[in-house]
């Protein structure tokens, strides 16, 4: 989605700089959601806070808890009329934008990558119809998934969010740092990398579906991998990817010293490979084997 967004970048410092202020404004929920949120359980404790399985339940029909209606509540009981319908409409096109952000990128990626290996000479017109028919796939498939939510950690939203970020997030962001630090990754070793991060998050994904999690005051019998906190998780997940794409980059071929000019935080203002000792020795030895084949 992010990459999307880029692509219509005037130029590559403009890309960047949206990219870093992006970054910097995952520093905001913290204070938008957080905060708003312990703010609704002590206004509301009856209900936000509920205290017992029956009193969630009368509520808003969840024995985990009922954080989901936290929002909704602050807005309801707090904000006058007309600002109800304005931050109902910013809600709703928030929602929108995303959804539709994911589905195209995703619906692009199947129709451009995926289907013209099953359909090699596949026309303009198909390609625009299976991706009409990937898109309507994909809002069904998310209409049959939001059952699943309530099972998923006990219902709670915020985490449910925070814990698949947590599985499928840190094996994009490991290879994304050794791409600007390491100026010997490579695409096996990011490739390799990606499959084994990404295994060992949807291994836990999986178990958490297969194992329901325990009410409040008892005991925890599920399985050590699912016991272990889902923030700290992703460490694991981060490190796994990591270990995996150096060691597959180290012992495969290195990239060129030419492809690393201006990638690397090593190789930021290179102009040309003679510049450094090291890797204009590397572009002679790689300029040979070229000779030689």
């Amino acid at each position: 989605m992010m990459v999307q967004r880029v692509l219509s970048a005037k130029s590559l410092s403009h890309a960047q700089g949206a990219l870093v202020f992006a970054g910097y404004l995952k520093l905001l929920p913290v204070f938008l959601m957080v905060v708003p949120g312990m703010v609704a359980r002590a206004l509301f404790p009856d209900t936000v806070g509920c205290a017992t399985e029956e009193m969630c339940m009368k509520v808003c029909d969840s024995k985990a808890g009922c954080t989901n209606i936290a929002y909704p509540e602050l807005v309801m009981n707090l904000m006058p009329t007309g600002l109800r319908g304005i931050m109902i409409a910013v809600m709703l096109a928030a929602l929108m934008s995303d959804l539709t952000s994911i589905f195209n990128s995703a619906s692009t990626l199947f129709t451009m990558d995926v289907w013209p290996m099953i359909r090699k000479k596949a026309k303009t017109r198909e390609l625009l119809l299976v991706g009409r028919l990937f898109v309507l796939f994909l809002t069904v498939i998310s209409i049959i998934w939001i059952p699943l939510i309530k099972v998923l950690q006990g219902g709670q939203l915020f985490v449910y969010i925070q814990s698949i970020s947590a599985y499928l997030a840190p094996p994009i962001a490991a290879v994304y740092f050794l791409a600007i630090t390491c100026t010997w990754t490579n695409e096996k070793g990011a490739f390799f990398g990606l499959c084994a991060g990404t295994l060992v998050g949807i291994i836990r994904m999986i178990m958490e579906f297969s194992y329901t999690p325990p009410r409040c005051g008892v005991e925890d019998t599920r399985p050590t991998i699912i016991t272990v906190h889902y923030m700290y998780y992703a460490i694991i997940v981060f490190w796994t990817t990591i270990i995996t794409t150096v060691t597959t980059s180290y012992f495969t071929e290195r990239p060129h010293p030419d492809c690393l000019i201006n990638t690397t935080i090593w190789t930021k203002r290179i102009v040309d490979t003679k510049e450094v000792p090291e890797m204009k020795e590397a572009s002679k030895l790689e300029d040979i084997k070229i000779g030689k084949s």
